[in-house]
This record gives C-alpha cells, sequence and structure tokens, in this order.
C-alpha cells in the first residue's frame, strides 16, 4: 500500500455514519425514557417526606402551644425567644386564673402555632388543604391526596382555625 492509499484510507474513516448516530441517539432516547420516571418519583417522594416531617413539626407545635397556656407555662412573661415569633398579647397573664388561661388558649390558632415554632418560612405559602387532622389518632398529618373523609377533617380554610376547634373532636387541644 503506497502512502497516499494510506491517506486517503484515514480521511475517509473520519467520523460517524448517520446509521451510528441514529442507533446512538435512540439508545439515549430509551435511557432517558426509564431514567426521567424514576428521578420524578424520587423527587415526590421526597417533597410528600417534607410534608409528613412539617406536619408533624406542626402537630407538636399545637399540642405544645395549647398545653403550655393552658398549663400557664407560656404567658406574657415568657421570653421572647421561647415565643418564636409569637405575640405576647395573646397570652394570659402568669397569676391568670385557669379559666382566662384556658380561654386564652381557646383562641389561639393554627398560625400562632406555627408562630410559637418558629416554623412561619416553612408554612408560608403552603397549601392548608393538604394537612388535615386524624380524628384517629388526633393529630395533624400531610394528606397530599387531598382525601375529604370523615376521617381527616380540614385544619383551616386557612391558617385562623383555633387550635381548640382543631382539636374539638378529641378534645386534643381542649375545646370551646
Amino acid at each position: 500500500m503506497t502512502l497516499q492509499q494510506k491517506l486517503l484510507a484515514k480521511q475517509s474513516k473520519k467520523g460517524f455514519t448517520l446509521v451510528e448516530l441514529v442507533v446512538v441517539i435512540a439508545i439515549l432516547a430509551i435511557l432517558a425514557a426509564i431514567a426521567i420516571p424514576a428521578v420524578v418519583g424520587i423527587i415526590d417522594n421526597a417533597t410528600k417526606s417534607s410534608k409528613q416531617s412539617n406536619a408533624s413539626a406542626l402537630d407538636s407545635a399545637c399540642k405544645a402551644l395549647y398545653s403550655g397556656v393552658s398549663a400557664g407555662s407560656i404567658n406574657k412573661s415568657s421570653k421572647a425567644q421561647e415565643l418564636g415569633g409569637l405575640n405576647t398579647s395573646l397570652l394570659p397573664a402568669a397569676t391568670a386564673s385557669t379559666s382566662t388561661k384556658r380561654s386564652d388558649a381557646a383562641k389561639l390558632t393554627v398560625w400562632n402555632a406555627i408562630e410559637y415554632a418558629g416554623l412561619v418560612s416553612t408554612f408560608n405559602g403552603e397549601n392548608v388543604d393538604d394537612y388535615r387532622y386524624n380524628k384517629d389518632d388526633g393529630t395533624i398529618i400531610y394528606n397530599a391526596e387531598g382525601t375529604s373523609t370523615t376521617d381527616y377533617l380540614p385544619i383551616a380554610n386557612n391558617w385562623t382555625t383555633t387550635l381548640a376547634k382543631v382539636g374539638s373532636n378529641r378534645g386534643l387541644y381542649g375545646g370551646a
């Protein structure tokens, strides 16, 4: 083989044929069709897990705020860092009667519990219909499907529903 023939042979092998490119693109499309739904599922599961964690935090905040105000351990003289963003004007005096403490606790809202727990940035802009009160065990849960059954009561039409109303079916948060 002469030098000229070798050069011509090298020049003809530079690049891919159209068939080779189509095969590679088809393989990539198949891999994408498999991978994209899996990634979307992982993202959905992570979001749901995060919302369930938020519901648990909200449940704890509601219980802690209502029981603390009812018992008098959360009152007007509480330190600001203990109250998150909760306004002390909503709280009874430390020396208030038991009935006043319970009455003031019943006026508190779910949003007040969010402020108390320092969860404002977590819940700001949330769809409240996704959070429900579970009558079976008296907890607040995340209900992504939006199931509206008698077992899962809406927490609120907005975040101003009172804690007492949230738990009125079981007396969990007190009751008015």
